[in-house]
């Protein structure tokens, strides 16, 4: 709590949103009628792995360990998404589905959107020995090595396919397991923290 308090005061206040995450696709949309109450620091009921809001002064919060937080923000409609995206996420292309979330629900068009994919497991550890039985054929030309995957193009990929424009996409290409000591990374030490991305509108 000392933590999430402190984020607020980073953010001069508003309302800081969290989601019980369980590598879903399920996507909470937050409007302004439908605020969980007056806590400014609130979990979510139930769970979802991306939320979206066009509320100014709400605070969408990932918390991630080695999974990508996605982060997408349409300026022209002002709305914005955080997506946790871990591997069984980009699988099931949370990301895009996030994105049609937003042209559905906002009318959004993804040629205004920006995104940006949070440090996270790079191509150099991502290591799926059995992947045949877990990552869908259609990712494997994304494999680097015999059994390495590059998540960080598979999330490019599939935004690009949802309508975002390539140059619009930006990633930290930083690896968490090999930078233990910058974040939180539970392949390089099994038992960890977490740290957060935060995406919101000031008011």
């Amino acid at each position: 709590m000392a933590n999430r308090e402190r984020l607020q005061t980073l953010t001069r206040g508003g309302v800081h949103l969290y989601a019980r995450q369980n590598h879903g696709t399920s996507i909470h949309v937050i409007t302004g009628e439908a605020l969980p109450g007056p806590q400014t620091i609130t979990v979510l009921p139930g769970s979802a792995d991306a939320m979206i809001t066009d509320v100014p002064g709400i605070f969408l919060l990932i918390q991630t360990a080695d999974c990508q937080a996605v982060m997408i923000v349409d300026p022209c409609r002002r709305v914005v998404a955080n997506v946790h995206c871990g591997w069984r996420g980009s699988t099931a292309d949370i990301v895009g589905l996030t994105v049609k979330c937003m042209v559905d629900q906002w009318g959004c068009d993804p040629g205004d959107m920006v995104a940006a994919i949070g440090p996270s497991l790079g191509p150099c550890c991502a290591e799926f020995v059995n992947y045949k039985d877990e990552i869908p054929p259609s990712l494997w030309p994304f494999r680097v090595a015999a059994h390495h995957f590059d998540f960080w193009r598979i999330s490019r990929h599939q935004m690009i396919a949802a309508g975002l424009g390539n140059a619009r996409i930006y990633s930290a290409d930083i690896c968490t397991r090999c930078n233990p000591h910058l974040f939180y990374s539970y392949r390089a030490r099994q038992q960890t923290g977490r740290f957060v991305a935060l995406i919101g509108m000031m008011k």
